[in-house]
């Protein structure tokens, strides 16, 4: 049997998206993996005899007491020539594990009153190393914020995709119906694409604000005689409807046009049947369009999904951030060096690092529940 020939061609067509996911996404997640559950310490190396070549018999930590049993005085010459006295303490100490160290450190490690009377000291310096540890996530689970962000992106979550994609479905199907002048309906929805997160945040600040479109708009029709504060911090149910509007308007259309290139991939005979067999549009949407369009909505509820646990300028537009927070704010605020930050790259990481596990669960769920005929078909 002839032997067949490895083909590399495929191998090097996808070679460089290869290196750009590994420099540009699995790189960047790795570090900030590592910033988030690794801190920066030190320990004290204890030696076996005086000098900084010797072997180490142990390690004490920072800040803790320590008994000097031994002293050794040498001279150590200065740069212009001259020398000074340097003292080298035999000390006995516990380490993190509780064992009993006993050795020579420096003095420049120790903290001592009196280098030739003293029989204890501190351990105030040693030298660096890194330690992995969950202080950092348990910090970003003990903020006081972190519930009211996840809760609020949680809800912001569950009222957004519904409409957004009740909405896209019905774009999309007037789209697809070819009507006279669909063409203009394409170009108007496509409007918001072209809007930055905070560009949109702010068109809507001019819609809700005290002396905004909708009250003007409402005290023109006489519902209302004075402007009404939707955007206040007594009013925070009108904060949420406005990231809601904010988002729908703003996110729907990327949503649409993969229900657009979805819809054009089912096969005009399918639906053709439909209607010779005397289906209502309700019934060709429900068993005909709908379960062919999973693929495409199964892509879709994952891209949106990810987009709405990163919803940040909105929000921050909206409200300020301080009123009403979400999670990717709580990653700004703890990263941020400024006066209104806490210049905690590690927490802000943490957070990161949580954002993206949610992210993957509600992948791994829409994978699991929107499955396509092929993948229920292959298990």
């Amino acid at each position: 049997m002839a032997k067949r020939k490895f083909n590399i061609a495929p191998y090097l067509l996808i070679l460089p998206s290869f290196i750009y996911l590994v420099l540009f996404f699995a790189w960047p997640m790795g570090r900030s993996l590592q910033l988030a559950f690794q801190k920066d310490a030190e320990i004290l190396p204890v030696r076996t005899a005086v000098g900084d070549d010797m072997d180490v018999v142990g390690y004490l930590p920072m800040q803790i007491e320590v008994a000097i049993t031994d002293r050794e005085r040498s001279e150590e010459t200065l740069p212009n020539g001259r020398t000074r006295p340097v003292y080298w303490f035999k000390i006995a100490g516990e380490s993190e594990e509780g064992e009993q160290v006993e050795g020579w450190v420096n003095q420049k490690y120790l903290q001592v009153q009196s280098r030739t009377e003293s029989t204890s000291a501190r351990v105030v310096s040693g030298e660096g190393t890194q330690e992995w540890t969950l202080d950092y996530v348990k910090r970003m689970v003990n903020d006081h914020n972190f519930m009211d962000a996840l809760t609020t992106t949680l809800i912001l979550l569950v009222l957004i995709l519904p409409i957004q994609f009740a909405l896209a479905i019905t774009m999309a199907l007037v789209l697809q119906a070819r009507l006279k002048g669909s063409t203009i309906f394409l170009y108007i929805y496509a409007i918001p694409l072209g809007i930055s997160d905070l560009a949109a945040g702010l068109v809507w600040v001019n819609i809700f604000t005290q002396h905004g479109f909708l009250n003007t708009f409402l005290q023109r029709l006489g519902i209302i005689d004075s402007p009404y504060i939707f955007l206040s911090a007594e009013n925070k149910h009108w904060m949420i409807v406005a990231i809601v509007l904010a988002e729908v308007w703003r996110a729907t259309s990327i949503v649409m046009v993969i229900v657009v290139s979805g819809l054009q991939s089912i096969p005009d005979e399918y639906l053709e049947a439909g209607q010779l067999f005397g289906a209502s549009l309700w019934q060709r949407l429900r068993h005909i369009i709908l379960p062919l369009l999973r693929p495409s909505l199964q892509v879709a509820l994952i891209l949106r999904t990810i987009l709405a646990f990163q919803v940040f300028a909105v929000v921050v537009a909206l409200t300020g951030g301080r009123v009403i927070t979400v999670l990717a704010y709580e990653t700004y605020r703890w990263y941020d060096p400024g006066d209104s930050g806490f210049n905690n790259p590690h927490v802000a990481a943490a957070y990161a690092g949580f954002i993206m596990l949610i992210s993957l669960v509600f992948s791994v769920v829409y994978l699991r529940t929107v499955r396509t005929q092929e993948q229920g078909a292959s298990t």
